[in-house]
């Protein structure tokens, strides 16, 4: 049986890259070059069905080469990725053709192993026409993506435990490790108005070497503390370094269920652990059934939008990272009766988070503007600010959810975020800009590709026009 995999490319760079295809083709496919096509309609192209597994987050989408892929750190390798699939058209907007060359045969030797006799068909087009419809449609690609299990700091705990079990707690950021800080102040105006008076139960969930736990315990006494951490390492050292009679320390496999009993937690506390759970949703059911009547759940972490307006357009397909989607929180919650508030927490802020980190010209800006604000406490929310603290109770004061980015449709999502830039400070407008840009070259994206940007963000053709249309042009 015959299968068509389908090229779409800009007629200006169909030359340049048809050899490189003649030889991806050789061997394994027959080629054709079809005539030229005036307009392309991007609502009659074969689609992916892209989701995220334990998440809500979902988009319609062609193949877009270079945006569509899953080889980056932040994703376990899929069963076959999603170049691999037969069915979706594919739209050539960049990268480079040896690049290119190698996933057309990747994706012709999954068509032969599936025991199909796949045609190459390499299709120009002068012009492209939006929009590109969201609602799913019969006929396209299911495509689920998996976040990443693997905790990138673990190799880092293990090689440290000996040197921080001799160490007392002030010295420990001589170690060179992140997360050695007491950060409980960043939860102290949310405990002081919305926790229980005298809690029962306190988790603090990814404790770390303890710190936040352990003021926990001193400031809570009549409460049981207790810290729950996937690393055995960190667990030891807190152990050994923090003994109180209400507050003990254990290691837990967060793939599986935590064992507490439902309704039984006063208080959940949580930094920079929400977001290594692979199904959040399944994550987020569980904890708010842990959660008493009047229990609170602070989760401070980083959040997906800020890498969308970082590291766009390299986020314009796919998350690029996968930090959590505040979507998927303010859903759950909503399920389990509660509200959320969530506010931006500059402290953490820093360039290395985003894709463009070495680049000066995006690095020295934002970093210049994360130091002067470094001491700032939980604020107004800002997509463009990488940790946020969420605030889940019944007693929370209901967040303006049509202000906020929480439509799990991607590219719903990323145009607000994207817009917000316009009412940014001078320096995040300066960084975001020169992000943007850099992102753009290391995709290696033609003048086309703005095309596409205006045809699938239309509402922030304003903001990406002068940004990339001067540098895209600048680049042929």
């Amino acid at each position: 049986m015959e299968t068509d995999l389908v090229l779409f490319i800009p007629a200006a760079q169909t030359a340049a890259l048809y050899p490189l295809l003649e030889q991806a083709a050789r061997g394994r496919a027959r080629i054709v070059r079809d005539k030229p096509l005036p307009c392309l309609a991007l609502a009659t192209l074969r689609c992916l069905d892209i989701r995220m597994h334990g998440s809500g987050e979902h988009v319609r989408s062609p193949l877009v080469y270079p945006f569509v892929r899953t080889d980056r750190f932040s994703f376990d390798p899929p069963e076959r990725a999603a170049h691999e699939l037969s069915g979706p058209d594919w739209l050539v907007l960049g990268g480079n053709g040896e690049d290119l060359g190698n996933f057309v045969v990747q994706a012709l030797d999954a068509r032969i192993k599936d025991g199909q006799r796949p045609v190459l068909r390499v299709a120009p087009y002068a012009d492209l026409q939006g929009p590109l419809p969201q609602e799913p449609r019969v006929g396209d690609t299911p495509f689920v993506f998996r976040k990443s299990s693997k905790n990138f700091n673990q190799p880092t705990w293990t090689k440290c435990v000996d040197q921080l079990l001799t160490l007392p707690e002030e010295r420990w950021g001589e170690v060179g490790i992140a997360n050695t800080s007491d950060l409980v102040h960043i939860f102290d105006e949310a405990l002081t108005r919305l926790a229980p008076p005298a809690p029962r139960l306190i988790l603090d969930l990814g404790c770390g070497l303890g710190q936040v736990a352990r003021t926990l315990a001193q400031r809570y006494p009549g409460a049981t503390v207790v810290g729950v951490d996937a690393s055995a390492e960190a667990v030891a050292v807190a152990s050994r370094a923090f003994q109180l009679p209400n507050l003990r320390y254990v290691a837990v496999d967060f793939a599986r269920p935590l064992g507490f009993v439902k309704g039984s937690v006063d208080l959940i506390v949580s930094t920079n652990a929400l977001p290594y759970a692979q199904d959040q949703l399944a994550a987020a059911q569980e904890l708010f059934g842990l959660l008493s009547p009047q229990g609170l759940l602070l989760n401070h972490c980083r959040a997906e939008e800020s890498h969308l307006f970082w590291d766009f357009p390299m986020s314009l397909a796919l998350p690029s990272n996968t930090q959590i989607f505040l979507s998927d929180w303010f859903a759950a919650a909503r399920r389990s009766g509660r509200n959320t508030e969530v506010l931006s927490v500059p402290a953490d802020m820093a360039a290395l988070f985003f894709m463009p980190n070495q680049a000066k010209v995006f690095a020295d800006p934002l970093n210049a503007y994360a130091d002067a604000h470094r001491q700032d406490g939980p604020g107004p929310y800002r997509p463009w600010l990488s940790h946020v603290l969420l605030a889940h109770s019944a007693q929370a004061r209901p967040a303006n959810e049509a202000a906020l980015p929480l439509a799990q449709n991607h590219m719903a999502r990323l145009g607000p975020v994207l817009n917000a830039v316009a009412s940014a400070p001078r320096e995040i407008q300066e960084a975001a800009i020169m992000a943007w840009i850099c992102n753009a070259k290391m995709l290696g994206l033609v003048p086309e590709a703005l095309d596409y940007l205006n045809a699938v963000l239309p509402d922030s053709a304003p903001v990406l026009q002068p940004v990339l249309g001067a540098s895209l042009k600048a680049a042929e």
